[in-house]
C-alpha cells in the first residue's frame, strides 16, 4: 500500500512529482495528470526564477494537502464550484502560491439525491444527457472535429515534407506538433463537454526549450514523444470517428423512419412511393403490395408494429451510443494522459 504521508520531504522536484503521483494512486487519471504538470511548471519557474528548491516546494505545499485538494476537485470545467462537496478553486496567484492549486471550502451537509428519471431500468436511458450527448457526437460533431483535425494534419504535414530539403520544413514541422498538441486538448474539451467523461486541461511541456537558441528548441520538439503522440492520435482517431458515424447514422435513420414512416400516414403522407417496375416489397416479413400509383400505405396492425419496434430500435441505439461513448471517452484520455517520460518511483 502507498503511503505519501510519512515519507520524507523530497529535495527535488522529481521527488516531490513521485509522492504526489503516489498520493494521487486511484483519482481520475485527467485530474492527476494535471496536478503533476501544474507543479512541475509551478516548481520549475521557481527555480528558474532563483528559488532554492526546497524553498519553492516548501511554498507550493505539503504533497498530502495538494493531493487531497485536487481529488475534491468538480469534475465540471475549472473554476466552477461542486455543489454536493462545496470545493472551489481559486484563480492563479502572483505572490508565490501553486499555480491554480485548489482549495478546499466549508463542506455543505450531505444531501439524499432527488430520484431521476435515467435511472429508471432500460427506458431511463432516454432521459440520459451522456446518451444523447455521445448520439450528438458521434453523429455529426465528433466526425466534423475529426475531419478537420485530420485534414490541418495532413496538409501542414505534406507541407513540412516537401519543404524539408530547403530546412523550411523543419518549423512547419514544429507547428504541425504544437498545433495537435493544441488540437487534442480541443479535442478533449468537445469530449468532455459531450461524453461526460473528464479529460487532461493542460499538456505535458515540452523539456529543455528554456533558454536555448532556435535550432536548439526545435530539436526539443522534434525529439519530444507526446507531441508525436499527439500528431499520431489526429492520424487515427479519422478513421475511428469515421466508422463511429456511420454506425450512428445507420442505426439513427433506421429507428427514425421505423417510427415516423408509420406516423405520417395519419397525414396523408405514404409510407413510400415505388417505381412502376415494382409490384411488391416485404417489410417486416410482410408482403405488400402497391397501388396503383405506386404508393404503399401500411395497415393498422403493421403500422402499429412498426412504431413499436422502431422505438425499441431508438432505445437499443441511445445505449449503444452510452456505450461507446464511455468506452471511446476513456480511450482518448488513457492516450491523452499518457506520460512518455514517466515520473521517477519512490523507493520505500
Amino acid at each position: 500500500m502507498h503511503d505519501a504521508d510519512h515519507a520524507p520531504s523530497p529535495s527535488s522536484i522529481e521527488g516531490y512529482l513521485a509522492r504526489l503521483e503516489v498520493a494521487l494512486h486511484g483519482a481520475d487519471p485527467a485530474l492527476a495528470h494535471d496536478a503533476l504538470i501544474d507543479a512541475e511548471e509551478h516548481l520549475q519557474a521557481a527555480v528558474r526564477r532563483g528559488v532554492p528548491v526546497e524553498q519553492a516546494i516548501e511554498a507550493y505545499g505539503p504533497v498530502d494537502e495538494i493531493a487531497a485538494a485536487y481529488r475534491g476537485l468538480p469534475a465540471d470545467p475549472a473554476g466552477k464550484t461542486d455543489e454536493t462537496s462545496g470545493r472551489s478553486v481559486d484563480p492563479p496567484s502572483t505572490d508565490g502560491s501553486p499555480r491554480g492549486a485548489p482549495t478546499a471550502a466549508v463542506a455543505t451537509p450531505a444531501q439524499v439525491p432527488a430520484p431521476r428519471l435515467r435511472d429508471v431500468p432500460i427506458v431511463g436511458i432516454w432521459f440520459d444527457s451522456r446518451a444523447w450527448g455521445a448520439l450528438l457526437y458521434f453523429g455529426g460533431v465528433g466526425f466534423v472535429v475529426a475531419t478537420g483535425c485530420f485534414v490541418w494534419a495532413v496538409v501542414l504535414g505534406s507541407l513540412a515534407i516537401g519543404l524539408l530539403p530547403i530546412v523550411l520544413g523543419l518549423p512547419l514541422l514544429v507547428l504541425l506538433l504544437g498545433s495537435a498538441r493544441a488540437l487534442c486538448l480541443v479535442e478533449g474539451a468537445v469530449v468532455q463537454a459531450l461524453l461526460g467523461v473528464r479529460m487532461p486541461r493542460r499538456v505535458q511541456p515540452v523539456h529543455g526549450v528554456a533558454g536555448v537558441g532556435f535550432w536548439q528548441r526545435i530539436w526539443c520538439w522534434l525529439k519530444d514523444v507526446r507531441s508525436w503522440l499527439s500528431l499520431g492520435y489526429l492520424y487515427a482517431n479519422f478513421p475511428v470517428s469515421v466508422a463511429l458515424f456511420v454506425v450512428t447514422i445507420t442505426m439513427s435513420a433506421l429507428s427514425l423512419a421505423m417510427v415516423t414512416g408509420p406516423l405520417l400516414q395519419a397525414a396523408n403522407v405514404p409510407f413510400v412511393t415505388l417505381s412502376s417496375d415494382v409490384d411488391r416489397v416485404q417489410y417486416l416479413w410482410t408482403e405488400l403490395k402497391p397501388a396503383a400509383d405506386g404508393t404503399i400505405r401500411l395497415p393498422m396492425s403493421l403500422a402499429l408494429s412498426s412504431v413499436g419496434l422502431g422505438l425499441v430500435l431508438a432505445t437499443i441505439t441511445l445505449w449503444t451510443m452510452r456505450g461507446l461513448g464511455w468506452i471511446y471517452g476513456h480511450v482518448v484520455q488513457a492516450i491523452q494522459v499518457a506520460r512518455p517520460h514517466a515520473v521517477p518511483s519512490v523507493h520505500r
